[in-house]
């Protein structure tokens, strides 16, 4: 896969507008987004997974994204909701294997790798309703992370998980030769594990920044919260 480029993109969600006016993303890069919610972190995912009409050129390669079929799309790329229904009593296995109809799959090490990282070798035959919220999640990520995909879309992934599995998953993530793009609300979580971040407010992005130019002030511009760095912390600036 090609760098992904974005250039005067918008989307409108009812009163809502997402507005970017330039945006890279490089192959294999690290990226979370960063803000309070409704600032348009899971518009600007689902704008990128296709899942949203846009206005604006959004290009991969020599490759126009936006009119790439949904087989072309699911190919090269894997989405994460904040929030992923599960309609039918399906085992953790065959939930799996329904994200990987189609599509090249991760198999023998690769996939042992998933697994590990996300817990869920032991968990397989396992109905996916009768497991706990966090024990979900891990299965959902586990679906998403064995497709062979060039482009990982995350939204809060980490939010259900217990700290030990938040380290797992992210620890995979940082190790996967993907791009990674993920909204994140534990904002030293994501200073930890990411390399880029993208500062939003009200639909645009008003940082992008590297990790070494992460400061308190466009923080606090956009959680409206004052902030001091302790190491390589953020803390409330009480």
């Amino acid at each position: 896969m090609g760098e992904i480029i974005l250039n005067a993109v918008s989307c409108a969600r009812g009163a809502f507008t997402l507005r970017v006016d330039a945006l890279r993303i490089a192959p294999g890069e690290k990226i979370a987004i960063l803000g309070e919610n409704g600032c348009g972190k899971t518009t600007l995912l689902q704008a990128l997974a296709g899942l949203l009409p846009t206005k604006g050129s959004i290009t991969c390669g020599d490759a126009d994204w936006t009119r790439l079929s949904v087989e072309e799309r699911a190919g090269c790329m894997a989405y994460l909701p904040q929030e992923s229904g599960v309609l039918f009593n399906l085992s953790v296995q065959e939930l799996i294997d329904l994200a990987l109809t189609g599509q090249q799959p991760l198999r023998g090490g690769a996939r042992a790798a998933v697994l590990a990282a996300t817990e869920m070798g032991d968990f397989l035959r396992r109905p996916y309703h009768s497991l706990s919220g966090g024990e979900k999640q891990r299965a959902m990520l586990a679906r998403v992370l064995c497709r062979r995909a060039c482009l990982v879309l995350l939204d809060e992934p980490t939010a259900p998980l217990d700290m030990r599995h938040a380290a797992q998953v992210m620890g995979h993530l940082r190790a996967s030769p993907a791009a990674v793009l993920a909204a994140m609300h534990d904002l030293n979580l994501a200073v930890r594990w990411f390399d880029r971040f993208l500062l939003m407010k009200q639909g645009r992005i008003i940082y992008d920044m590297r990790k070494d130019e992460l400061e308190a002030a466009g923080l606090e511009e956009i959680y409206g919260l004052g902030l001091k760095r302790c190491n390589d912390h953020f803390v409330p600036a009480l």
